[in-house]
């Protein structure tokens, strides 16, 4: 996880050397990575965070390991896939540059967006 740290800024800084043609492509490129290392360290937190929770850890109590992988894969997919419509380009931009803030809008988003991931998947 620290090594995704530091490569994504480091991506974003390298691709400030891409000469932006009239499609504005290099924005659309800075846009994806920085989707694609929110939704990687989003993943990675509700990980973590699901299973501290007392309830998680009571609903799967009489479930296999393997089933509770399955939820926990399905609700941190969820959250991960979730997670860009809670953000805004700036916010993004600002994650990849300041870890503090990475770190900041990573907790929002997995906080907001983890309950109702967890009843979208049980209700399945």
């Amino acid at each position: 996880m620290k090594k995704l740290l530091f490569i994504v800024p480091m991506l974003f800084a390298l691709n400030g050397c891409v000469a932006p043609n009239t499609n504005n492509t290099a924005a659309t490129t800075s846009q994806q990575l920085g989707v694609t290392a929110l939704k990687i360290a989003v993943n990675a937190k509700c990980i973590n965070e699901i299973n501290t929770l007392p309830a998680w850890k009571t609903a799967t109590r009489l479930m296999t390991s393997e089933q509770r992988e399955n939820i926990q894969t399905n609700v941190c997919g969820c959250v991960s896939e979730k997670a860009p419509n809670s953000v805004t380009t700036i916010e993004l931009a600002t994650a990849a540059l300041d870890p503090t803030a990475r770190a900041t809008i990573v907790n929002q988003v997995v906080s907001e967006t983890v309950n109702a991931c967890v009843a979208e998947v049980l209700k399945k």
